[in-house]
């Protein structure tokens, strides 16, 4: 007598060994069997995209889509933002929500990463998208160590001890939001993984030396009254990262704007190392240096007219003996032309240290 056979399929007509690939056959062609495995790979593949989604790969993909080879992570907490390396990276945070970089704050980017490529570059994008219709990611692409970190800035200040602070967000309605999220977001990023953070608006002439340049701050003029919070560099974990978090939580007033930086960072340096104005020598801490302005201000903040003057040898061999880099105070010289092929000195100074942004850039003038 023969064996039942399961629906259309004879499989106990065939040798054992095949019979169960025979089971398999007969299920697929199975038309409801179909119906669900398409619904479900469709599910998956639907998942698997709202995953990458989620974790920035949308932007990556695009900009490997346009043949753009720049290396772009979502920040996630514990990340690769904050690899073990992470007290090498040189950092940089874009907080006013537009999409991409200016050309005069690309070639920030790119001096620090020509100067220094076996250390992590990283520009923090605080925008929802980023936009490549400008060439800053065309620029920086050339720079393997440089990576843009698309930054929730809801996401990155949760379970901190800054979040009360943005959310409130008193700061939201201030005149200087975009400065006032900037000097704490730096912050917080020290607390996450230390670094070197640097404005946007510094061109990078030399090796930035490890060495010279570890858990210092900087005064930002001659005079030495004043500590800035534009170039600092901190370890994790350093006392002095916790210090001006306690102080950025219990002090926050939207109308001034320097109390959250400079201000800040001088009035701890004032109490906890005995620092006092004009008298760096009197810093009695060990474990932070103060470097003199020169070393990355050696432009003044009021002789700012300097960039856009002509460049003589004498200035340019100042410059590379005593600087390793160039504060050029965007605050003030945003409405300057920077003319990329003249003698001004901000453009002899770009044309050597970010040449792939004045190539790019316009045939006058850098904005």
């Amino acid at each position: 007598m023969k064996k039942e056979k399961m629906g259309r399929c004879a499989i106990y007509d065939l040798p054992f060994g095949w019979q169960g690939f025979a089971y398999v056959s007969c299920i697929w062609r199975h038309r409801n069997v179909k119906k669900v495995v398409t619904v479900f790979t469709l599910m998956a593949f639907l998942y698997v995209t709202l995953l990458l989604i989620q974790n920035g790969y949308d932007e990556q993909l695009r900009a490997r889509n346009l043949g753009l080879k720049i290396n772009i992570i979502k920040w996630v907490a514990a990340g690769d933002a904050e690899g073990s390396d992470s007290d090498r990276r040189i950092f940089f945070h874009e907080t006013s929500g537009r999409g991409d970089l200016s050309f005069r704050q690309t070639c920030t980017v790119e001096s620090a990463a020509r100067h220094n490529p076996d250390r992590p570059i990283q520009v923090f994008m605080t925008a929802d998208r980023l936009d490549y219709s400008s060439p800053w990611l065309e620029v920086l692409q050339n720079y393997a160590n440089v990576s843009v970190v698309v930054t929730d800035p809801k996401s990155y200040f949760t379970n901190t001890p800054l979040e009360r602070w943005y959310n409130q967000g008193e700061w939201r309605n201030s005149l200087h939001k975009t400065v006032h999220l900037s000097d704490y977001m730096r912050v917080l990023t020290l607390l996450k993984g230390g670094g070197m953070y640097m404005d946007l608006d510094y061109v990078t002439i030399k090796r930035l030396d490890e060495k010279q340049l570890w858990n210092f701050l900087l005064f930002e003029t001659g005079d030495m009254k004043l500590l800035t919070n534009s170039v600092v560099h901190l370890e994790r974990g350093h006392r002095l990262i916790d210090e001006m978090i306690q102080r950025l939580v219990k002090y926050y007033d939207p109308n001034e704007y320097m109390w959250h930086g400079p201000s800040m960072i001088s009035h701890i340096m004032s109490r906890t190392c005995a620092v006092k104005r004009g008298q760096p020598e009197s810093n009695n801490c060990t474990d932070v240096r103060l470097l003199p302005h020169s070393y990355f201000a050696p432009v003044s903040n009021t002789e700012w007219q300097v960039l856009f003057s002509n460049a003589t040898d004498e200035t340019l061999a100042q410059l590379k003996n005593a600087s390793y880099g160039v504060h050029c105070w965007s605050g003030k010289s945003n409405g300057e032309h920077l003319k990329v092929h003249s003698n001004q000195l901000y453009a002899v100074l770009a044309r050597e240290h970010c040449p792939h942004t004045v190539a790019l850039g316009s045939a006058d003038y850098l904005a």
